[in-house]
């Protein structure tokens, strides 16, 4: 994967405190510009919105691959979760998924 973390947030800390919400993903601008994707980081236990994600790469795939590593999973545990359980803070993660995850990431 080679993507560059472009803005305040690595990519890679987004958990179920730091969700990437607002997300975008934008075109290069002129010839030999990279693909960006940008976030605002949600943090649910303080109900708001501070910082934010943004990211780089040469190819979209590149963008998309970093994306449903670090960030669709997270989709993924909220979805199930208001499905099943409806619980108010429905972005945490099961121990499972934890585990695969970087220990920084729970500092």
């Amino acid at each position: 994967m080679s993507y560059v973390d472009l803005g305040d947030m690595k990519l890679s800390y987004a958990n179920d405190s730091n969700i990437p919400v607002v997300c975008f993903l934008h075109e290069p601008e002129g010839e030999g510009g990279m693909w960006t994707w940008t976030a605002l980081n949600f943090m649910p236990r303080k109900e708001r919105c501070g910082g934010g994600y943004h990211i780089g790469a040469k190819t979209k795939e590149e963008i998309l691959e970093a994306v449903n590593k670090y960030v669709t999973p997270l989709y993924e545990v909220a979805a199930t979760n208001l499905r099943n359980t409806g619980k108010n803070y429905y972005w945490e993660l099961e121990e499972s998924i934890k585990a695969k995850r970087s220990p920084l990431t729970y500092c």
